[in-house]
Parts: C-alpha cells; sequence; structure tokens
C-alpha cells in the first residue's frame, strides 16, 4: 500500500509565538497532495471535494456515517460489533493522522488538520482530502508542528466519535486507546520509510511528543522496544482491530489477543 516518499528535506524553522500562521502558501498544498500520494496512493488531495460524499467535522454527516458502518456490519455479520465498530472507526479517522505526520516531517508547515473534507467511496472506505486554500497554516519547529497537529486531531477526533455514537457505542476510552496503538504504529511506519526524516535514535523522543500533544497517557511510550536481532523498533500493541472475528480473519503479528 505504500511507496517510499522521497522529499528534499528543509531546516527546522525557529518556533513562532502563535499557533496557526498566515494563509497557507500554494507550495504547502502542492507538496502536501504530492507527498501524501506518493506515500499512500489512495490518499490523493483534491482541489474541490465532491460534496455528496464528503465527510466534514461540522457537516450533516449522519447519512454517510450510516453508509459507512452498514457497509461492514452487513458484508461481515458474522464479526459482531466490536469489530463493525472498530472498522468503521479506523476507517474514519486513518486519513487524518497519516496527513499530519506528511505535515510535519515532510510539508515542514501543519494545516488546521479539523478543517479536513473526507470522501467516502459508499464501499466502506474513506479515502481522499480536500482542506481550504485559504486556510492558516502552523510553522515552527518539529515539537511546535507536533503539537498543532496533536490539538487538531484530538477536537477532531472527539467531534466525529460523538457523531458516530448516533449508530453504534463507541466510548472515549476505546478510541483514545485506539489512537495511542496507531499513532506509535504511523511513528514507526515513517522511521522505517523516511530514516532521514526520522532516524532512530529520535524515535522515542518525538513518540513522547506525539502521545503529550494528543493528550494520552506517557505509559504508551513503553509499547515501543528495540528488536533483540537487529535492534530495530518494534511496537507491542495494547488494543485489537478485531479483523480475527471474521471468517477470512486472523491476529495480526502483534495483536494483544493472540498472546491470551
Amino acid at each position: 500500500m505504500t511507496t517510499a516518499l522521497r522529499t528534499h528535506q528543509k531546516p527546522e524553522q525557529p518556533a513562532l509565538s502563535s499557533g496557526m500562521g498566515a494563509p497557507v502558501p500554494r507550495e504547502h498544498l502542492i507538496q502536501l497532495f504530492s507527498d501524501s500520494e506518493r506515500l499512500i496512493p489512495i490518499m490523493k488531495g483534491v482541489p474541490t471535494p465532491d460534496t455528496l460524499l464528503s465527510i466534514r467535522r461540522e457537516g450533516n454527516n449522519d447519512a454517510l456515517l450510516a453508509s459507512l458502518y452498514q457497509y461492514w456490519q452487513q458484508n461481515y455479520p458474522e464479526a459482531g460489533q466490536p469489530y463493525w465498530t472498530t472498522r468503521s472507526w479506523s476507517m474514519l479517522t486513518w486519513q487524518p493522522l497519516y496527513l499530519a505526520f506528511v505535515c510535519v516531517y515532510s510539508v515542514k508547515a501543519v494545516p488546521p488538520l479539523g478543517q479536513i473534507v473526507q470522501q467516502y467511496n459508499q464501499e466502506g472506505w474513506v479515502a481522499g482530502y480536500s482542506f481550504s486554500k485559504n486556510s492558516a497554516w502552523c510553522e515552527g519547529d518539529t515539537q511546535k508542528l507536533i503539537g498543532c497537529a496533536g490539538r487538531e486531531l484530538v477536537e477532531l477526533y472527539e467531534d466525529l466519535r460523538q457523531q458516530m455514537e448516533n449508530h453504534t457505542r463507541i466510548r472515549p476510552g476505546f478510541t483514545r486507546q485506539l489512537l495511542a496503538d496507531s499513532v506509535l504504529a504511523v511513528l514507526l511506519r515513517y522511521h522505517n520509510t523516511l530514516p532521514d526524516s526520522l532516524p532512530a535514535d529520535a524515535v522515542q523522543q518525538h513518540a513522547i511528543w506525539w502521545l503529550e500533544s494528543l493528550g494520552l497517557p506517557a505509559k504508551h511510550i513503553n509499547t515501543l522496544y528495540r528488536s533483540e536481532t537487529d535492534s530495530s523498533w518494534q511496537q507491542m500493541r495494547v488494543s485489537c482491530c478485531m479483523h480475527y472475528r471474521r471468517d477470512d480473519g486472523k491476529y495480526c503479528e502483534n495483536c494483544p489477543k493472540s498472546k491470551c
């Protein structure tokens, strides 16, 4: 699903005094569209979204969220509510998280992620996005960018969670645990894909920054460890994607339930 992302590295800029800056330079948006699609081909930025199939934080998403949940419910009835909820939530939230990493480590500027417009394809997938050309972006050093991204994601995810509650029981503790695993998984994936942007000796500190920015417990840092064979970074998950509940499913390699 990925292609190695190659971008020119830019020197970090000094932190600014405020969070969001001036309206986005056109080159930021062009680079975001290019780099995100090169990292994950289905993560395509579009200048103008399809308004009929758009999921946005402040929009009327009820029909699309119902369709998203019902797709997984109807296609995998044997998996049950835990799978339908987890899969629907993962589809709804994966893209803003990956985009946050592209913005921090490649674009070196973060848009108002809470204003993302996401595209739904009516077949259980949320992929494709857009941002307003007039939105103000956060700029600064890496730690500040992570802080900006984290704050935006927390507000976006809580709003989406409340909207999703119209269709399934989805507790804040459940979504936060999934987020803790997801952000560290994306961090390691980005490190493995772009070690020049995120070298091994910086992984732990950056993980701490991401957890702090998302308001997640610091204890999650303990789920990361170095392999005894090659010293590569590994992750021990604490949440489960529930894929094993499908007739064609199985446990993930680092699934906590596979150890039970």
